[in-house]
């Protein structure tokens, strides 16, 4: 007899692969999962019934036309934004960087840094031998703003400078430099109701880019992820076997 069911659940995803096995994908997991759902359209072909002047069908077939579905991330990873935005995302060290150019000093002017800078550690703003005056800017981890005025000798609004400055350790994510990829996606979900446990594996599908990025919010970020199953003919069909996704149960 069945029961009710209020679903959670585990969501993993690899990149998919001809030259591996599902089991041999490095799945890694999008952390808290809010939503999973699979969603199914058809088409369908009728014929009337010409015979009869009240109309009707003689016969129809119905066949499936997309099989899709759409999970809500609700971490914002370097590695979920990779995924979601078609890129990919680098571990960045903290080695010190010295003398990092293309800045102009000039008058409440903010100057972006290249990384994320630790405002723990002093940076040091150079025009050319001469040391910025602390008095003419203030730091922030996206890098200098200049004052509204400039107090340091020999140094005019316009000149050349550098910036020297610690990075914190973080990831990049360089987004839409690939198109869409094809993943694969393990699902360990488990009934509220009755704790009993179910497993679905969609063999292959293509991801689609995030719908949005909310980057500002007065509530916790969403990031909506939608796909599309593809039949996967690696996995052999014998024995009734599904190319395209497969659910297990617990009894």
């Amino acid at each position: 007899m069945g029961t009710a069911f209020i679903g959670k659940a585990k969501v993993r995803v690899a990149l998919y692969s001809l030259g591996a096995t599902f089991a041999a994908r490095p799945l890694f997991d999008l952390e808290n999962t809010s939503r999973f759902e699979l969603n199914f359209t058809e088409e369908e072909k009728k014929l009337a019934d010409y015979r009869s002047a009240s109309g009707g069908t003689d016969a129809s077939s119905k066949r499936i036309d997309t099989v899709s579905g759409s999970m809500d991330a609700r971490h914002l990873t370097p590695a979920n934004l990779a995924l979601a935005l078609w890129g990919a995302s680098t571990a960045l060290n903290a080695t010190p960087i010295v003398d990092e150019a293309g800045f102009k000093i000039v008058p409440n002017m903010f100057l972006p840094t290249a990384r994320l800078l630790d405002t723990a550690v002093a940076p040091v703003v150079k025009k050319g031998a001469t040391v910025i005056d602390t008095d003419d800017y203030t730091v922030s981890p996206g890098g200098i703003l200049i004052a509204s005025s400039i107090t340091t000798a020999t140094v005019v609004s316009g000149d050349s400078v550098t910036i020297s400055y610690t990075p914190k350790l973080s990831h990049d994510v360089q987004a839409l430099i690939s198109s869409a990829p094809d993943i694969s996606i393990h699902i360990e979900g488990i009934n509220e109701i009755d704790g009993k446990y179910t497993i679905g594996k969609v063999w292959k599908a293509k991801m689609g880019v995030a719908q949005n990025v909310g980057l500002i919010s007065d509530d916790f970020a969403i990031l909506s992820l939608n796909f599309t199953i593809q039949k996967d003919e690696t996995i052999s069909s014998a024995g009734s076997k599904s190319q395209y996704f497969m659910l297990e149960a617990q009894d």
